[in-house]
């Protein structure tokens, strides 16, 4: 552990934090790793237990909490007069001398945006005062810089109209001079009006890193980490994850140089800490290729392991972040099934939340289109048994999920056909995938359809294979599949709407279920004939 990231405990101002993947056609390549061709995104772009924006309602002085002598209570009723006393002030160009009356009225004001149930930011920016507030970020006095900071932080975390409000009036470049103000108060508070204004849209988070870099947080991530601030600390490192979410991804040279400091700040023993860095660093490898392996190369992945151990808030992120290595090259895919990762995956197959099995099956199925070496690990875990477990029962998107794993595995042959990619495939027929397999064919979505028939040809035609080296006259899996009203769910595709639904489902049904297979008395397969055994699962996991 570096000893200048490791902060003691001090107050925090805020809340919780805030969050993505792949999938396209099984061509060769597609199958291989589901990369960047055609994004399904397992999250959504408002999240409730993900906060992008967060808002100041901390006050600073126990009579903003009581109402006790001297504090005035919140009341938006108050806003006009208060907007008329600003403006008065700003046409003075708020005198030295008056100093403590302009302070007390911006005070005011930043108590009504910090009300917790509809502050009003809309009436703010219709009474004009956020040219006013822009301008006291430039005033000499630093209570003054501090306190329209924080009213601009919560005007940004209202609607992206009210955001781009802020952006117009001209607030970003005063808010990153900020950063250098003497005042820890200010620094604060300043990087979180940035953080959320990053976090509105990938526009503003690119105005953002325009106007500062992630250089400028770096700075301030470690001065706060040697000084053991810990509140400060927390708010630039979400802020610098803001600075690294959403789709496109930001240029990989601009928000790379963060990848060292990451890694530190994974070794500080603190739940919010934690969980935006994980966050960050998971936004991180949701890039190109380049990123996830400068991830990975700077020893991620040992501490991410050791964190999906840690409760929900640091789990989630950590467990996002292997995903999507796993979505990268066949040596950051590797690093990853090295570390262990197969022994966490049970605990996530059986979460409680459907979002973690389904991230958990979308994992598996992009180590199912990794290397041989990867596939045979995959197969030895026993985890598959559980995969067609999740593809029989479970939500349709964990399904869809569990699909693609069996799918990927399947597709091996095709991509290698010979005996030992069709014992493969003989290993998920003897783990009851069939069925399973089938009753996909039933579904609405014509990609997921699409995707079971591909699967449907790998499998049957790994049988084919079978039958050829092993002496039989037919293909063993023709029956089990026509028992499980395989042959009937083709025969009704020939009627789907979709035309390449409709293609593959006669393709089968010529290739396998011609005249040629109508009349062959020995369809039945041979139980014991080219029984492949693999190991039994691992019980030793994580708790998710």
């Amino acid at each position: 552990k570096d000893p200048t990231l490791n902060p003691t405990q001090s107050g925090i101002m805020r809340d919780t934090a805030p969050r993505r993947t792949v999938k396209s056609g099984l061509d060769y390549d597609s199958a291989r790793k589901q990369r960047n061709d055609s994004k399904i995104e397992l999250r959504k772009a408002k999240r409730d237990d993900d906060l992008q924006k967060r808002r100041n309602l901390v006050a600073t002085e126990p009579d903003d909490i009581l109402g006790g002598a001297g504090a005035e209570v919140a009341n938006s009723n108050d806003l006009p007069t208060l907007a008329a006393k600003m403006h008065t002030l700003a046409t003075r160009d708020f005198p030295v001398e008056e100093t403590e009356q302009t302070l007390a009225v911006v005070r005011q004001l930043r108590k009504l945006l910090s009300l917790e149930h509809m502050p009003p930011i809309q009436p703010v920016i219709d009474a004009e005062l956020m040219p006013i507030l822009v301008k006291l970020l430039k005033h000499p006095v630093s209570s003054l810089n501090f306190e329209s900071a924080w009213c601009i932080t919560n005007i940004a975390s209202g609607t992206t109209i009210q955001c781009q409000c802020v952006v117009d009036n001209g607030a970003l470049p005063p808010l990153v001079d900020l950063l250098s103000a003497d005042s820890m108060d200010v620094k604060e508070q300043a990087v979180w009006a940035l953080g959320n204004i990053a976090g509105d849209s990938t526009t503003y988070r690119d105005r953002v890193i325009n106007a500062c870099g992630v250089q400028r947080l770096l700075e301030l991530i470690e001065v706060t980490a040697q000084t053991g601030q810990l509140g400060p600390l927390r708010n630039a490192t979400w802020a610098l994850s803001n600075l690294m979410r959403g789709k496109p991804a930001p240029a990989h040279h601009l928000v790379t140089p963060a990848v060292p400091t990451l890694v530190r700040l994974l070794a500080i023993d603190d739940e919010e800490l934690l969980a935006d860095t994980c966050w960050a660093v998971s936004y991180l490898t949701e890039g190109d290729n380049e990123s996830i392996d400068t991830v990975t190369s700077a020893g991620c992945v040992p501490r991410l392991m050791q964190l999906l151990s840690m409760p929900e808030r640091i789990a989630k992120p950590g467990l996002r972040a292997l995903c999507n290595i796993l979505t990268g090259s066949d040596e950051a895919t590797q690093t990853v099934v090295d570390s262990g990762f197969l022994l966490a995956v049970p605990a996530a197959l059986n979460a409680a939340k459907g979002h973690t099995r389904k991230e958990a099956c979308w994992a598996l199925s992009n180590i199912a289109a990794g290397s041989n070496v990867q596939v045979e690990a995959l197969m030895a875990s026993g985890l598959m048994t559980k995969v067609i477990e999740r593809l029989d029962v479970d939500e349709f998107e964990v399904r869809k999920e569990a699909l693609w794993a069996v799918a990927n595995t399947l597709h091996g042959f095709k991509q290698q056909p010979c005996m030992h990619t069709a014992a493969r495939c003989q290993a998920l027929v003897q783990l009851g995938c069939i069925g399973p397999l089938v009753k996909m064919l039933d579904v609405s979505d014509s990609v997921i359809q699409k995707l079971a028939l591909d699967a449907t040809m790998n499998l049957l035609s790994a049988g084919e294979e079978l039958a050829k080296h092993t002496g039989k006259s037919s293909n063993p899996f023709l029956l089990p599949f026509d028992e499980c009203e395989g042959v009937d769910k083709l025969e009704h595709l020939q009627e789907a709407e979709n035309e390449e639904v409709y293609n593959k489902a006669v393709e089968i049904l010529e290739q396998f279920f011609g005249e040629d297979n109508d009349d062959d008395e020995n369809l039945a397969p041979n139980a014991t004939a080219a029984q492949f055994v693999f190991a039994n699962p691992v019980n030793s996991g994580f708790a998710f």
